[in-house]
């Protein structure tokens, strides 16, 4: 009977502990259609061998700070977001901010690698041997960027709760984007889907309760503490 209870309490642990690794999406991945952003050019076509010049070029021109910066957003949270507007708006102090924000950030993904697994476009840097993989690679396909619809995501939030610091987490949204292409992962045409993507996600997430009601906790959270 101990053993039992030792393997019950075991997977209980795990249980409620692996549910915080992945907050609860707002809707599935199939929610938005892959049919509604704009098409990317087809592989080895001359639009696409132009958007592979175009990553060369930015390549040549890229800065050793931007590379550095490029390393910190690899991993793109919620915080890489928002504490570069607000540092003070940590996790530990704003737990019901970063709820919205996990499961806004897990809804963004779980649609867009559905849409890339649609479309099915590779990497630059897989592509042609001129790129450089000037990071630590990213898995699967590149269209639309996870990186931009993310971090134009997180931006579109924070600017609904903090709408006078709208053009600064915009900015960084765009440095995010733009950042991905010059390590080689994302060609120019990613970016434009990633943001078109982040548009429709905004869109959706407006008319879900849930979101509502998270975002009005969020909202209360940071006036309770003067954010706004």
């Amino acid at each position: 009977i101990m053993i039992y209870l030792k393997i019950f309490a075991l997977f209980f642990i795990y249980f409620f502990s692996a549910r915080n690794v992945f907050a609860e999406k707002y809707f599935c991945s199939e929610y938005i259609s892959p049919l509604m952003i704009d098409q990317p050019f087809i592989m080895n076509s001359p639009e696409h061998k132009d958007q592979i010049q175009q990553v060369i070029l930015m390549q040549k021109n890229l800065e050793p700070k931007e590379l550095d910066l490029a390393l910190h957003e690899k991993q793109l949270r919620p915080e890489t977001v928002v504490q570069h507007v607000y540092k003070k708006l940590t996790r530990e102090k704003f737990p019901k901010l970063y709820t919205l924000l996990d499961r806004v950030g897990d809804t963004s993904r779980d649609v867009t690698d559905n849409i890339k697994d649609h479309f099915k476009i590779t990497r630059p840097y897989l592509v042609d041997k001129n790129v450089q993989m000037l990071i630590s690679p990213s898995k699967g396909y590149c269209y639309p960027s996870g990186h931009s619809t993310g971090g134009y995501i997180y931006g579109n939030v924070m600017s609904l709760l903090i709408p006078k610091k709208t053009q600064e987490f915009q900015d960084y949204a765009n440095q995010i984007s733009w950042h991905r292409v010059q390590v080689g992962m994302h060609y120019p045409q990613d970016l434009a889907g990633g943001k078109q993507l982040a548009t429709l996600l905004i869109g959706g997430l407006a008319q879900n309760k849930e979101f509502q009601d998270d975002l009005k906790n969020a909202r209360d959270e940071l006036k309770k503490a003067g954010i706004i």
